[in-house]
């Protein structure tokens, strides 16, 4: 995958983790972790649309990713992964075109179908990268990311250059991270202005 392709997901998906939190009811579309947090909270404290809105996602996110699983099993050519990629494109442009077009903030029967969407889509996304066996690279949840690049910094250090992991995965790593955490400042900054 070229370095443009991974800041562009990295880019959208950090964007749309972001914009889904603020404008969707504190919701993680890319961060199944979140949302796993989330929906125990929701139950626990009684905050059952909170719940719903977690689990909405969750539940997207999983048939997602399962659907593209279905397809991708004993086929992952480099055309079923740009297909996936469309897809995702589609989703993610048809969920702005609807949160545009309403508008103000959103209504309860939207905010679902919303987060369906960009749930759907952060799924497919990350099944994609997760084809693409790059080495401790996730565009959509960046914790294995943040992992591997402290990990293998740490081994740099103390091994002083002996480490096996290459350089070049090294700054891939960085590179998702710093793209990660500047996309989600811009996409926050813009929806609150």
């Amino acid at each position: 995958l070229q370095p443009v392709r991974l800041v562009a997901l990295t880019i959208g998906a950090a964007a749309t983790d972001a914009l889904s939190y603020l404008g969707l009811g504190h919701v993680f579309p890319a961060n199944m972790t979140g949302n796993t947090v989330l929906l125990g909270l929701g139950v626990a404290t009684g905050d059952y649309a909170g719940a719903y809105r977690a689990s909405t996602a969750l539940g997207a996110y999983v048939i997602a990713a399962f659907c593209f699983g279905m397809f991708t099993a004993a086929d992952s050519s480099a055309w079923r992964l740009r297909l996936g990629l469309a897809v995702e494109f589609g989703i993610l442009l048809s969920a702005g075109i609807w949160w545009l077009s309403l508008g103000s903030a959103p209504h309860a029967r939207t905010e679902y179908g919303r987060i369906m969407l960009v749930g759907a889509a952060m799924g497919i996304q990350s099944s994609i990268t997760r084809k693409l066996k790059l080495p401790g690279v996730t565009t959509t949840y960046i914790t294995g990311t943040w992992t591997t690049l402290a990990n293998s910094l740490g081994g740099r250090l103390r091994l002083r250059g002996r480490y096996p992991n290459a350089p070049a995965e090294q700054y891939a790593q960085l590179t998702v991270v710093a793209t990660y955490i500047l996309a989600a400042l811009v996409a926050a900054a813009a929806y609150v202005a």
